[in-house]
């Protein structure tokens, strides 16, 4: 049973979702959800999202521009048999466009979208400005989706009902969707939200002091107790004594250096249950699962076996196509990851980190059909 599917599907059905300029998508978005397989939606969905970008009247500069110099048609985008065909002819996009001052405004946001109306989103910048784009409220509905699925597949979620979520992050998109996820759970949301422009290039005393209003406010709501589910990064876990989670039930925990191994010991040291997350500045959240699978590599004339945790990415707004020497990769193999974000305020393909092809398992049935990735790194 496919029960993100099933839980997207009866989200999309409340009131105002497809409002605004979501209105006219509402059959490609039902039509990709009811889809087979996650690449034969994914090629419904983004068919319709890339039309929206290089149209002169609704769409973005960059992609208005990208079609007309690279020939890009709604023909051809039509024509696209393959989601393969279609990436190739739309092509990576350029990311580096939104570390600019106003990068996502000049470039990327679509005629008809106002800052006002969505959340701001920016990547770690650990390797120079942070990118940053917004988010609509539909888009964070489908990644608070997501989470809900994954939380319930691992939690018995009825004990979470009216107690409090603190979510420790960024300000913006990730306060707005842990808004969303408390509202699905029947929880109090409680925000302990921060800048994190500049954050990650700091030494780590550095960092205490930045952060030390944040870790606090922590402090003092976990002290309250009837937490539910508390939000945070590994790094911040550490700081933390671990007997501030005595009344905690879950801790949702962030960072792509997490490994099965590192949460294993987390949850030894704070005797709570941790649920791993993958978080993309445009794409936003994938839920993990510590599902104990074994990986099997193949290189160097070598085998060898990994146990890591699989991430399920939010179809269909975020894809994380993977090919190997211009074949796609087989399931269990490493590659690089190619993310496609296509929203309609914003449509983005690009590589990203390696990781290895997963599908659904007996441990992760929730997210059957959808292909996910695990054992991620850099190169």
């Amino acid at each position: 049973m496919n029960n993100y599917i099933k839980n997207l599907r009866k989200y999309s059905q409340r009131e105002g979702f497809f409002d605004g300029e979501w209105y006219g998508f509402k059959e490609p978005f039902e039509k990709a959800l009811s889809s087979n397989n996650n690449e034969d939606g994914m090629l419904l969905w983004l068919k319709a999202v890339a039309k929206y970008h290089i149209n002169e009247g609704t769409g973005s500069t960059y992609w208005i521009e990208r079609a007309k110099s690279g020939g890009i048609t709604n023909e051809k985008i039509d024509k696209a048999e393959s989601l393969d065909s279609l990436v190739s002819l739309l092509g990576n996009s350029d990311s580096g466009l939104l570390k600019k001052e106003n990068g996502y405004k000049d470039y990327y946001m679509p005629k008809n979208f106002k800052l006002e109306d969505m959340f701001k989103s920016s990547s770690s910048g650990t390797t120079g400005p942070a990118k940053t784009v917004y988010h609509t409220p539909q888009s964070l509905s489908v990644s608070a989706v997501n989470e809900y699925t994954g939380i319930k597949a691992q939690y018995p979620v009825k004990g979470l009902k009216d107690k409090k979520l603190l979510a420790a992050g960024p300000v913006g998109a990730y306060q707005e969707e842990h808004r969303k996820l408390a509202e699905l759970l029947g929880m109090e949301y409680v925000g302990n939200e921060f800048e994190t422009k500049g954050l990650k290039l700091l030494s780590p005393q550095e960092m205490m002091q930045a952060m030390k209003p944040v870790m606090e406010k922590e402090a003092y709501v976990l002290k309250q107790g009837n937490i539910g589910i508390a939000t945070a990064a590994m790094e911040m876990l550490s700081m933390l004594p671990k007997d501030l989670f005595y009344d905690t039930d879950l801790i949702k925990v962030s960072g792509t250096q997490i490994t099965s191994e590192g949460l294993k010991k987390a949850e030894e040291k704070t005797g709570k249950k941790l649920i791993p997350m993958y978080g993309h500045y445009a794409g936003k959240s994938s839920i993990g699962f510590a599902d104990g699978v074994s990986i099997v590599h193949i290189g160097g004339n070598r085998i060898y076996f990994s146990s890591d945790i699989a991430y399920f990415p939010a179809f269909p707004v975020t894809y994380i196509y993977m090919n190997n020497n211009g074949n796609p990769a087989a399931y269990d193999q490493k590659a690089q990851t190619k993310m496609i974000v296509a929203f309609l305020f914003t449509a983005l393909i690009n590589d990203e980190d390696y990781a290895v092809k997963r599908k659904a398992t007996k441990a992760t049935k929730s997210f059957k059909k959808i292909d996910g990735i695990s054992d991620l790194s850099r190169s």
